[in-house]
């Protein structure tokens, strides 16, 4: 059993995948990395499309839950959608922490965000970070997406943003300044409006929307494994 668990919850149109190298990092580190598949994802549209917000919180709500009786002490760490879901979650359970990657606090609209990402591959086609071919493949799936399931992306939202001032738990934010899919400036609504006592914030300022996978990714992971073996420092020194 690893010193904390940590849920990695995924984004929009996404898979685990997109966290990968960040839980891998974690695992090495000791901890126990759970990964929820978000309700719909990961299989055909049609499954998209019957998902709800409701859905996604339930299915990270269920792990959790069942982490929170294995564990004595549970982070969130959610990526873009994924993060809001957390907020949802962490507004009302007692979990140790919360890490948003790229927190959809502002969502680009889908044409906007199809056209961001077009200028996007066009910049990094030839670039050693995220691959062309993982851009090609993102964009193919987002471009396929439900108009059901955008409304849902936007209720969630809505539903994340409003549980923000409930959050009262250590917060992490990390955000790169080149997001091609949420606002950067939504990371900064998210930490002044959390209730946290321990709170900070991180911007990248070359990094886009795939935090965990583009050439910044290392510092995201150190941002955040410093951010959890802090918790512990200050734990330790509490119960001392």
């Amino acid at each position: 059993m690893g010193k904390d668990a940590c849920i990695l919850v995924h984004g929009f149109t996404g898979s685990p995948e997109e966290l990968e190298p960040l839980a891998s990092v974690l695992e090495k580190s000791g901890y126990q990395v759970l990964l929820p598949v978000l309700a719909g994802h990961c299989g055909t549209k049609e499954d998209l499309k019957k998902a709800t917000a409701v859905g996604w919180i339930r299915g990270v709500e269920e792990t959790l839950k069942e982490a929170m009786h294995q564990y004595e002490k549970v982070h969130l760490i959610g990526f873009s959608a994924g993060a809001m879901v957390c907020a949802v979650l962490a507004a009302k359970y007692p979990v140790e922490s919360v890490t948003m990657l790229a927190p959809a606090v502002y969502y680009l609209g889908s044409k906007q965000t199809f056209r961001e990402m077009a200028n996007l591959i066009k910049a990094t086609w030839n670039s050693n970070g995220f691959s062309r071919d993982d851009l090609k493949t993102r964009m193919d799936k987002m471009s396929q997406v439900p108009l059901k399931s955008v409304q849902q992306m936007r209720r969630l939202v809505t539903r994340g943003k409003a549980a923000l001032p409930d959050i009262s738990q250590p917060v992490c934010i990390i955000q790169g300044r080149q997001d091609e899919i949420v606002e950067p400036r939504g990371a900064e609504y998210a930490h002044a409006t959390v209730s946290s006592f321990i709170k900070e914030i991180h911007y990248l300022e070359n990094s886009g929307h795939m935090l965990c996978l583009e050439g910044d990714r290392n510092k995201v992971q150190q941002y955040v494994l410093d951010f959890l073996d802090s918790l512990q420092v200050e734990q330790q020194r509490n119960s001392s």
